[in-house]
């Protein structure tokens, strides 16, 4: 069976090695880019990175895993296969089960067996075809486990651990994002899920504000952290995505609903160019 190489980068896995023991909103623009690049890169220091997501090529419709830094400026894609990003997109939405999937089968043997994953690592490229390591600490030492990378990403973001990038390779292959529309009003949230909304006694839909940054826009206009922003000129938001749809159509002042501490209110945020 031929397998597909996706020009901007697929995965392969190879093998099981020992070490000291003695047995991935962004647009196409992104995926364009990283066509042109040139791929054989060597292994050395690492990039820590968090899975951002999964998209679609619009060129070929293929899964897209996008790997950021931790500050977000900078985003690495890897294509994926169906059933991979399909396992992707469940474990970064926290899905359980009935029965144990693949990932979960393979999460609850190394425990049964006494080890415990420490960390993934995409390692290498090699003619467009990306290859990752699971580390398991076992009784023996640390074990060395070869992956494809999309697998490899499931497990560690199902059992929440650290994932990385060789420094040169996701120098290589990332691109600096653009800068949102919250980082311009000044808001840093995060979604409204059933544990926030008990604490904070918010039956609706909306969306948390987690920070505000002194001096922004948002601080000017008296957004607060721990505020539930139910809209945005009128239109209701549900997610932090729609939020930033919302700032970016909306391109200066803002009339935002809100919830705080058991009351709504409407406050006025200043255009990012106002004073």
């Amino acid at each position: 069976m031929r397998m597909f190489k996706p020009p901007g980068g697929g995965e392969m896995s190879r093998s099981v090695r020992l070490r000291d023991c003695p047995m991935h909103r962004v647009a196409g623009w992104l995926l364009a880019f990283l066509w042109c690049l040139v791929p054989g890169l060597a292994v050395g220091d690492f990039q820590k990175v968090k899975v951002q997501g999964v998209i679609r090529d619009p060129r070929t419709a293929q899964p897209v895993a996008l790997l950021a830094d931790p500050g977000g400026r900078r985003t690495m894609p890897i294509w994926i296969g169906e059933a991979e990003a399909m396992a992707l997109e469940a474990a970064l939405e926290g899905a359980v089960t009935r029965r144990p999937l693949t990932h979960d089968l393979l999460a609850s043997v190394i425990t049964r067996l006494g080890a415990s994953l420490e960390e993934v690592q995409v390692t290498e490229l090699k003619e467009d075809v990306y290859y990752a390591l699971i580390l398991l600490k076992g009784p023996e030492g640390l074990i060395e486990v070869d992956a494809r990378p999309s697998d490899a990403m499931v497990l560690a973001v199902k059992v929440g651990r650290p994932i990385s990038v060789e420094s040169s390779i996701f120098e290589a292959r990332s691109v600096p994002m653009p800068v949102s529309s919250l980082e311009v009003y000044g808001l840093e949230v995060q979604e409204l899920d059933k544990e926030l909304r008990v604490a904070l006694s918010h039956p609706g839909e909306g969306v948390v504000v987690s920070n505000v940054i002194p001096e922004s826009p948002a601080h000017k206009g008296g957004i607060k952290p721990g505020d539930v922003i139910e809209g945005i000129q009128g239109k209701s938001v549900a997610s932090p995505l729609e939020l930033e749809e919302a700032l970016q159509a909306a391109e200066g002042r803002v009339v935002a609903d809100l919830f705080r501490q058991g009351r709504r209110l409407r406050l006025v945020i200043p255009g990012p160019s106002q004073r």
